[in-house]
C-alpha cells in the first residue's frame, strides 16, 4: 500500500513537474512575445518621431519657399522705389513736390516694414566694404580703390530669414 502511495505521489510529482515545465515554457514564450511587441512599439514610436520631424522640416521648407516666391515678386518694386528715392538727391523739388516725395518715402518704409515682418531684409553694402561672394555679385571691375573693395553699389541684395535670395550687385576694385 505504501508502494502504491509512493507510486501515486511520484506520478503526481511528475505531473506537477510536467505542468510546471509547461507553465515555465508558456511564461518564456509570453515574455519573448512581450519583448517582440515592446521592440515593435519602440520602432513604431521612433518612426513616428522621425515622421513628425520630417513633416516639420517639410512644412518649414514649404513656408520658406512660399515666402521666397512672394518676396521675389516684390523685389522689382522695392528696387524701383529705392531708385526713385535715390533720384531725389539730384532733383530740385518745390514744397508741393517734396511733400509728395515724402509720401512716397513713407509708402516705401511701410512696405519695407511689412516685408521685414515675413523675414525679408534689404542688404545694401557700402562703398569700401570688402567683396564677399556669398552676399555680393560683381557685375564689373574698376581700377579705383583697394583690390577686393566695393567701389559702387548697383542694386541692393535681399535676405529672407537670413538666407540670401538675391546678392547685391556691385562694382569691385581689381
Amino acid at each position: 500500500m505504501k508502494k502504491d502511495k509512493n507510486t501515486k505521489q511520484d506520478t503526481n510529482v511528475q505531473d506537477f513537474e510536467k505542468k510546471l515545465q509547461e507553465l515555465a515554457f508558456a511564461i518564456d514564450k509570453v515574455e519573448d512575445e512581450k519583448l517582440i511587441v515592446e521592440n515593435q512599439l519602440k520602432k513604431a514610436l521612433a518612426d513616428y518621431h522621425n515622421l513628425q520631424s520630417s513633416m516639420e522640416k517639410r512644412q518649414a521648407l514649404s513656408i520658406f519657399n512660399m515666402k521666397k516666391r512672394l518676396s521675389e515678386e516684390f523685389l522689382p518694386t522695392m528696387d524701383a522705389m529705392l531708385l526713385s528715392i535715390e533720384s531725389e538727391k539730384t532733383l530740385t523739388l518745390d514744397e508741393k513736390e517734396k511733400a509728395w516725395f515724402e509720401g512716397v518715402v513713407a509708402i516705401f518704409e511701410s512696405m519695407k516694414k511689412s516685408l521685414e515682418s515675413i523675414g525679408l531684409k534689404i542688404y545694401l553694402p557700402k562703398v569700401g566694404d570688402i567683396f564677399d561672394t556669398s552676399i555680393h555679385e560683381a557685375i564689373a571691375t574698376s581700377k579705383n580703390g583697394k583690390p577686393g573693395e566695393i567701389t559702387a553699389v548697383v542694386q541692393p541684395g535681399y535676405t529672407l530669414d537670413g538666407v540670401v535670395i538675391r546678392p547685391s550687385k556691385v562694382l569691385v576694385s581689381k
